[in-house]
């Protein structure tokens, strides 16, 4: 009676991926390949985010004392 193959009964089981893993592995193969970008010449890299970075105090600077913004 187990042996009998009803067809109503039978399931066939798949294993597959959730797209969350597969979002979660793209993302982290992303975010190591632009950490071996850094590493690559990391001077470089350290003189673009300090030049970012001082943009983007500027900006909050100005935008701080701009008369249209402060009231």
């Amino acid at each position: 009676m187990i042996k009998d193959k009803n067809p109503l009964l039978y399931l066939k089981i798949v294993k597959d991926k959730s797209p969350i893993v597969d979002f979660y592995n793209n993302n982290i193969e992303i975010l190591f390949e632009l950490f071996d970008l850094l590493l690559d010449n990391p001077i470089e890299s350290i003189w673009v985010e300090f030049i970012k970075i001082f943009f983007g105090y500027s900006q909050l600077i100005a935008f701080a004392f701009d008369k249209g913004v402060s009231n």
